[in-house]
């Protein structure tokens, strides 16, 4: 009972650990309300580090890092903090341009000759933007089905790379996150100057950093010190482990707490690693062929907040999520490390820390909102551009509708009121950035559907309304079949399981797919959603479908069997 009463007396000592000498301040009391639904013994939670004029603030631990053990969340508790390891990779990439063994503007093949020819040359530079076209490797081995709770290596990734015969886009065309692209510069990293991206970023980065608490993550078998345990929500109340055996780098899989993330964060401001040049790097828009400015530099979001410059990355993998967020002109950062996916929005609640600790600042920019902004427009208005829009080229759904008198875009994981701006035009405004997309509404004609123009990623993709009733049950056998595709050495197994399409396919549990529109499904990712679209022959039976993520264009499997039974 003792024993017990004093693991008790830990736990919540921990738990209010880390606090500021000020520990009653206004500002702190505020922070903690945003915080104070995982600040609990019973859930998982976050790490906090604010940091203003060069030093820590405020730092705290909410919930817990081990709901098996009781033990609480710290300041020194170690997250792997997901892509907010892709300003590190991009900084090793950096260095070594200033050592002179590679050229940012380098084809990526005179480092990786296995690379395929895809007819235009995709550079170093192309990676670091996000700009190569590449199809994103994590949702490739989601479609292979490979979970993420599996073990997957270097060489299995690569493998799953150089199979593929396409490409997203002509490389700087066009904008399109992918992790492939930060994957490739570990291998690059790890050719040119003869060792793993986790022991040069030792060598070159975390050490003289300081960083002793950090690491790349290349070892699921690695025992680590006051490591959180990532979780996600229970379908049946509480929470389940959520945990990945994945020990490729470069996108992600950087492991450290608040404390190391502020040495980095101080780097920005005093220039020990890379100096002034690698910051200038990391912080300057990329641009595409068009010459339009993105809103991505070299491993980080560059962008504005409230009227403010902000810097800013957010991470998700598994159970796994952080925030790296900064205002330079105001020497103000906030760092999040969270240990739970679900409702917690790490980046949400950096900038509402944002807002407390910077309210003169944000209010001096006098910035009016975006949902402030716009041409106000009557319900009965908007009404006329509610529906669902499919771009066959990109193989992606938009659905909007009018909720509270504003027009509404859903997006897989993405809801955002639309603002209008005149003459069928709208824009996005997007949580967590001032950046915005631009839809246009249209009309071919008199009495002809609507058209969509969507400029998401620098340049426009084309999508049409799709109003064809969904397939009805009995119809479903029309898709029942085995089909399969050579770049993912894949086979999906299509049958007819209480009056619904459901999708089997090795190492994944049955799924049923849920119908979007005619000849049109969605299925869940591990992350995100894929789309199928039937294709059919002109006597209408079916051949083959497209199949698509937000960062993976159409993929065709081809049906090679027909006779996949009902059950």
């Amino acid at each position: 009972m003792k024993r017990s009463l004093a693991l008790a007396l830990l736990v919540l000592f921990s738990l209010s650990a880390g606090r500021s000498s000020a520990g009653t301040d206004a500002l702190t009391d505020k922070v903690d309300r945003i915080f104070a639904e995982w600040n609990t013994t019973s859930s998982p939670g976050c790490a906090l580090a604010v940091v203003k004029d060069g030093r820590i603030v405020y730092e705290h631990g909410y919930g817990m890092a081990n709901l098996e053990l009781s033990v609480a969340i710290t300041p020194q508790s170690v997250f792997d903090i997901g892509s907010v390891s892709k300003q590190v990779t991009a900084m090793a990439i950096i260095l070594l341009a200033q050592d002179g063994k590679l050229s940012l503007d380098d084809d990526i093949r005179k480092y990786l000759p296995e690379m395929p020819d895809y007819g235009s040359a995709i550079t170093i530079r192309h990676l670091l933007h996000h700009t190569s076209g590449l199809r994103n490797y994590d949702d490739l081995f989601d479609l292979e089905g490979i979970p993420e709770a599996d073990l997957t290596t270097d060489r299995d990734a690569m493998e799953l790379i150089v199979h593929q015969k396409g490409v997203n886009f002509k490389p700087g065309e066009e904008f399109l996150y992918s992790d492939t692209n930060f994957f490739l510069m570990s291998q690059i990293v790890k050719r040119i100057a003869g060792q793993t991206l986790r022991q040069f970023s030792q060598e070159r980065i975390f050490g003289p950093l300081g960083m002793t608490s950090t690491h790349f993550h290349d070892d699921h078998t690695m025992i680590v010190p006051r490591r959180a345990t990532g979780y996600a929500p229970h379908s049946a109340g509480g929470f389940e482990i959520d945990m990945s055996n994945f020990e490729q780098l470069g996108d992600g899989s950087v492991m450290t707490t608040v404390e190391d993330l502020y040495k980095w964060d101080q780097n920005f401001d005093h220039l020990l690693v890379g100096g002034a040049d690698a910051i200038r790097l990391l912080t300057t828009p990329g641009t595409l062929n068009n010459g339009k400015t993105i809103p991505y530099g070299m491993g980080l979001f560059i962008d504005r907040y409230r009227g403010l410059n902000w810097i800013h990355h957010s991470g998700e993998w598994v159970g796994y999520r952080a925030a790296f967020s900064r205002f330079p002109d105001q020497h103000f950062s906030t760092l999040i490390t969270c240990n739970c996916v679900g409702s917690m929005n790490p980046m949400t609640m950096a900038e509402q820390v944002a807002d407390v600790y910077l309210a003169n600042e944000l209010a001096k920019a006098g910035k009016m909102s975006s949902a402030q902004s716009g041409t106000a427009m009557p319900a009965t208005t908007l009404r006329q551009y509610a529906g669902t829009y499919w771009s066959e080229k990109n193989g992606a759904l938009r659905t909007f509708m009018v909720r509270d008198s504003k027009l509404v875009m859903e997006a897989p994981g993405i809801t955002s009121d639309m603002v209008p701006v005149g003459d069928g035009q709208f824009e996005a405004v997007e949580p967590d950035s001032e950046h915005k997309d631009r839809y246009v509404f249209r009309t071919a004609g008199i009495g002809s559907a609507l058209q969509l123009e969507a400029w998401e990623g620098g340049a426009p993709a084309i999508y049409e309304a799709v109003k064809g009733p969904v397939p009805e049950a009995s119809r479903l056998a029309d898709y029942a079949g085995a089909y399969t595709n050579d770049e993912l050495r894949a086979t999906w197994t299509l049958v007819v399981q209480n009056g619904k399409l459901s999708r089997q396919q090795w190492m994944t549990e049955d799924e049923e797919l849920e119908p979007a529109f005619t000849d049109g499904f969605v299925g869940d990712l591990s992350e995100g959603q894929f789309l199928i679209h039937f294709n059919r022959d002109r006597a209408n039976h079916v051949t083959d479908f497209d199949v698509s993520t937000d960062m993976v264009r159409p993929m065709k499997f081809i049906k090679v069997a027909n006779d996949a039974a009902k059950k």
